[in-house]
């Protein structure tokens, strides 16, 4: 019966590391839409692997002839709108001319970058919300260039297109914040009424609704306060011309009252992202907006939720005091080609077979279990490098070929133990030995998991992992199955 149970136990671990491997070399893969995507994570590699991409920005010249409102000290109060669109001054006319404004009116020439804001002080302001942003958004390895003569910003990342795409957007949106009367295009408040933006969601009857989430200063919640028992629904009621007739009608009609609503429109740069009015006092100084549409799927939710997350972070940065423009995206030579890739494959697959084929001629039964289990080992710690987010450099690479090896060390020394010894003291013996050979190893890992730079970020990311994940899966895995 025992000899049965621990049969049973090593099909069982076996079964579950070629699960593991199928997963982390493989894929998993799931019907979405009629198409089979696979949503095992994918590993992030730095430039030096896969390439890199050259993005440079200039500074927007782009001038626009717009009719704005002017206060007494000759700043723009908001441009002219008729029901949320911009008019200019041909267009008015009595009809749409708003009696409670006490602004002037008057045509300007807008720049995208006045000649005040092409400064030094601007350029390096502008490189340091943009580094801020990219930390929010968790990208790294990367460089940027500043020109502060010309404000030019250049900027090198890895070719990961996703990541491309959401540099390009952090870069191009200045995250200019503005709540516009929706009736006269009078802005009510911008961005220095907001203390934090943060994103919510709610999940009700099996439905995902996300929120940007507003949080304003004092001052801005004393506007919104006012804002919010302005901007609502009124009853007005007629007046009724005819009094022999209102008096023989004494029953109240719809027809004796109209409803007026003032809106507020909300605008993050140039898109509008609601317009609405106010039901109540909204006197707590948050204010939600919701971001998406209702979701059943939790796939489209989280991109809503993402989505949101960006346009937080964007505003919690700051405005970009400069309006940049794309100039060139260049993809800058590929340092690995896709047939040196294949090869370094085909190499490993075989050493990995051939150390496997001489653990079994040695050890036997034993060494086939070592064998399969340093697969799985090499499965499991390429999953954990896809999710730890770690950056894989050639340097990173090498680190990770040197720990498979020091795992298959590990094994060898573990095997040779055996025979001499039962497997408690073999098992202590390898571990005390192995673990004490490689502290300096272990420090070493940590302090270049710190560094700032990825080149070395990188190595101790995958040695750390590596070594943490190795003594786990030995304890839990190595350990069952090898017991006696």
């Amino acid at each position: 019966m025992e000899n049965v149970l621990k049969k049973l136990k090593i099909f069982v671990v076996i079964l579950i590391v070629l699960l593991l491997s199928l997963a982390a070399f493989v894929g998993v893969f799931v019907k979405d839409k009629g198409i089979w995507t696979n949503v095992v994570a994918d590993y992030q590699f730095g430039k030096d692997i896969a390439g890199n991409r050259e993005i440079k920005y200039a500074l927007n010249d782009e001038s626009e002839e717009k009719y704005v409102y002017v206060d007494d000290n000759g700043n723009i109060q908001g441009e002219v709108w008729k029901d949320g669109k911009s008019i200019t001054q041909e267009d008015e006319n009595e009809e749409n001319s708003d009696e409670n404004v006490s602004y002037k009116k008057e045509n300007r020439t807008i720049q995208a970058n006045s000649d005040e804001d092409r400064n030094k002080e601007n350029f390096e302001l502008s490189k340091k919300i943009i580094q801020e942003r990219f930390k929010d958004q968790e990208i790294e390895d990367y460089n940027i260039r500043l020109d502060d003569v010309t404000g030019k910003v250049q900027i090198e990342l890895s070719n990961d297109d996703e990541k491309v795409e959401l540099a390009e957007e952090l870069v191009e949106e200045q995250g200019k914040f503005k709540m516009i009367d929706y009736q006269n295009g009078i802005v009510l408040m911008d961005n220095n009424d907001i203390k934090n933006v943060s994103v919510v969601y709610s999940n009700a009857d099996s439905t995902y609704n996300t929120y940007l989430q507003i949080e304003f200063n004092k001052q801005g919640k004393e506007k919104l306060k006012n804002i919010s028992n302005e901007y609502v629904e009124t009853v007005i009621q007629k007046e009724e011309n005819d009094t022999e007739n209102a008096e023989e009608n004494t029953e109240e009609t719809e027809d004796s009252e109209e409803k007026e609503i003032k809106y507020v429109s909300v605008v993050f740069d140039d898109t509008t992202m609601m317009t609405t009015y106010f039901g109540e006092e909204m006197s707590s100084g948050i204010l939600q907006i919701k971001t998406g549409q209702s979701r059943t799927e939790y796939e489209e939710f989280r991109k809503d939720y993402e989505s949101a997350k960006l346009i937080a972070n964007i505003l919690n940065s700051g405005v970009l005091p400069i309006d940049y423009e794309l100039e060139s995206d260049n993809f800058v030579g590929e340092n690995l080609p896709e047939n040196l890739v294949k090869g370094v494959k085909v190499i490993a697959i075989t050493l990995i077979g051939i150390v496997s084929i001489i653990f079994i001629i040695k050890y036997k039964f034993n060494g086939f279990v070592c064998s399969i289990l340093s697969i799985g080992y090499m499965a499991v710690l390429s999953l954990v490098i896809r999710y730890t987010n770690v950056i894989i450099t050639i340097n990173g690479l090498i680190a990770l070929i040197c720990m498979i090896c020091a795992n298959y060390i590990f094994n060898l020394m573990l095997l040779n133990n055996l025979k001499n010894n039962e497997f408690g003291i073999a098992y202590s013996e390898t571990m005390k030995k192995f673990y004490l050979s490689v502290i300096p190893l272990i420090v070493i890992s940590i302090v270049f998991t710190f560094a700032k730079y990825t080149l070395i970020n990188s190595i101790g990311m995958v040695v750390f992992w590596a070594i943490l994940l190795m003594a786990l899966y030995n304890f839990i895995l190595t350990r069952t199955v090898l017991k006696k």
